[in-house]
Order: C-alpha cells, then structure tokens, then sequence
C-alpha cells in the first residue's frame, strides 16, 4: 500500500504534503482567491507568501510568537458551497482550536462539509457525512512577529467508511506552508486560519476523481477580543 505522505517544514515556501498529482492541484487557485475576499484573506495571504524579506526566526522569536497565540481558541469556519454555477455562496459553522505548543496546533471537532461540497461519489459523500466530528492535529511553523504568521500542516484525518458495500479508509489532504497558514493580528486579536483542501485518499492510494475540484479553501477566525 501507497504511504501517505510525511509533513516536512522546510525554508523555501514549498508544500508540506508533496503528494502524486500535485501539479493539477495547482490549477484552481480562483476559487480559493474567491475566499480569500471573503473576509480579509487577501490580506492573510500576502503576509504568508512574502519573500522577499523572509529569514527563519530565532528561538526565542519563535517562543514570543507561541506566547502570544497560546491556548484555546473560540470561533467560526466559512466554507465554500457548492451551488453548480458561477455564484458564490458559503455556509459557516462553529469550531474550536487550541495551539498546544510552538509547533502543534488542534482543530477541534473539525467539520468534514467543506469536503463532502466537491465529492463526486454521492455514496462517498453521504457515509462521510454520517462520521462523528474529530480533532484534527496540525504542525505549525512561526515565521513572523507582527503580525503573528504561522504555516499550518494538517495532518490528514482519517475516516474508516463502509460504502458501495466495501468497507474503506478514507483521509482528508491539505496543501500546506503558504496554502495553509494563519496570522494574529496583535492590536485587534484577530486570528485567522486559511486552510485549502486538495485530495482524497482512499486505503493508501490518492483517488483524482473523487473531488470535483482540487483547492477547497476554508476560513478559521477567531472575532477581535
């Protein structure tokens, strides 16, 4: 059986999950900007993939950052719908998550809809949809002070599905670095995290047709304090 890929932090803005077919993945970055307008992803966004002044901070710079975002978090996570046509519309659910270390990050009763949206196997999509909620774990990389920037590497939850009379097991992919990313905005204590979806893997072996697109953006956002 395939392996799923391992997460890797790296100091080029590159992919955690490198996984087969990544290249298509890249295609549909529209649908993720849709969001990013949303609610001031735009904005989260530049901050992540600036590179012109980027360095690796130090210790103690990233013990500062960790110090600042620590603990639980409260809010809410907009996603796509998909409506079949050129519109724009999202739905928004309740969610938690808690930055346990200066490297690990838990998404609390993390909602599988914004992936059920774009799967094309209605079979699929409706046993996804029947599975409990589950903390989702995350590595996290600091990489700016002000405001707090961090990459986000979710580590692909994984889901044990019976369907189409076969019982499977089912994880979730991310793209990861400057696709998935988060910021605090230290005067307002704001936080967001942009998450973008791209793959499914069923049983170790990564299933193109199952999604109808390959970027599936997601927003987390803790409301100014």
């Amino acid at each position: 059986m395939q392996d799923f890929p391992k997460v890797a932090f790296t100091k080029r803005k590159s992919y955690i999950y490198n996984y087969q077919h990544n290249k298509k993945m890249k295609r549909n970055r529209k649908t993720a900007a849709v969001l990013a307008g949303f609610i001031m992803m735009a904005l989260m966004m530049v901050s992540c993939n600036e590179s012109n002044s980027y360095r690796e901070l130090t210790k103690q710079e990233i013990q500062s950052a960790f110090l600042t975002v620590r603990g639980y978090h409260t809010g809410k996570m907009v996603y796509l719908k998909n409506i079949g046509n050129y519109q724009t519309k999202t739905d928004t659910v309740d969610i938690s998550w808690t930055i346990d270390t200066d490297s690990t990050l838990t998404i609390h009763n993390f909602a599988v809809e914004p992936f059920a949206e774009f799967i094309t196997d209605n079979e699929l999509k409706e046993a996804l949809l029947q599975q409990p909620y589950q903390d989702v774990k995350c590595k996290i990389h600091f990489v700016g002070l002000s405001p707090v920037l961090f990459y986000v590497g979710v580590d692909a939850p994984a889901y044990n599905i019976t369907y189409g009379g076969q019982s499977h097991k089912v994880q979730l992919a991310f793209y990861g670095n400057a696709n998935s990313c988060g910021v605090y905005d230290v005067p307002t204590q704001r936080m967001e995290i942009h998450l973008v979806g791209g793959g499914i893997y069923e049983d170790g072996t990564y299933k193109e047709k199952y999604l109808s697109t390959t970027n599936i953006p997601m927003l987390l956002f803790a409301p100014n304090k």
